[in-house]
C-alpha cells in the first residue's frame, strides 16, 4: 500500500515538472529570432548500435546545433529496446505524422545528421508523459552521422 503511494506522488511529481517545464517553454518559444519564433524540440536519443556512449555525445552536440530556428531540448537518452539498429533514423513523434507525414523539424534534423529522409518514420509514442516529439535513434552507420561537436 505504501509502495502504491509512494509510486503515484512520483508520477505526480513528474506530471507537475513536465507541465511547468513545457509551459516555460512556451514561454521561450514567443521571443522571436531573426523574424522566426524559436522551436523547442524535446528529443530522445537511443543507442541502437551497442557501442558506449554515443547516445550521449550526440545528445551533448544536439544541445548546441541550431537547425534554422530550432533548439533540442535532449531530455531521455538511453538505449535501443531492439539489439541494433543497422542505420540511424529518426521517429517523429508527433500525433499528426501518420496523416500528414514526417515535420519539418523532422526532416530538417535528418538533414543536419546526414540521415537519409527515407529513415524519418512516424511512429507516435504510446503513454508519452514527457511529450518527446523526436526520437533519433544512431545505428551502426554511426560513423558518418553528423557530428555537432566537429
Amino acid at each position: 500500500m505504501e509502495a502504491s503511494i509512494i509510486l503515484v506522488a512520483f508520477l505526480i511529481l513528474i506530471f507537475g515538472f513536465s507541465s511547468f517545464k513545457k509551459i516555460s517553454q512556451s514561454e521561450e518559444t514567443s521571443a522571436p529570432n531573426q523574424d522566426e519564433d524559436l522551436v523547442f524540440v524535446r528529443t530522445q536519443i537511443l543507442n541502437g548500435c551497442q557501442k558506449g556512449g554515443l547516445a550521449r555525445h550526440l545528445a551533448e552536440g544536439l544541445a548546441r546545433l541550431r537547425v534554422s530556428n530550432v533548439f533540442y531540448d535532449v531530455i531521455e537518452i538511453g538505449n535501443f529496446e531492439y539489439s541494433e539498429a543497422h542505420q540511424s533514423f529518426i521517429l517523429d513523434r508527433s500525433t499528426d505524422c501518420k496523416e500528414a507525414g514526417p515535420s519539418k523539424i523532422a526532416l530538417l534534423t535528418a538533414q543536419a545528421l546526414g540521415i537519409d529522409k527515407e529513415n524519418v518514420l512516424c511512429k507516435e509514442l504510446k503513454d508519452n508523459y514527457q511529450e518527446i516529439e523526436l526520437t533519433v535513434v544512431i545505428g551502426r552507420d554511426h560513423q558518418r552521422l553528423f557530428s555537432p561537436e566537429e
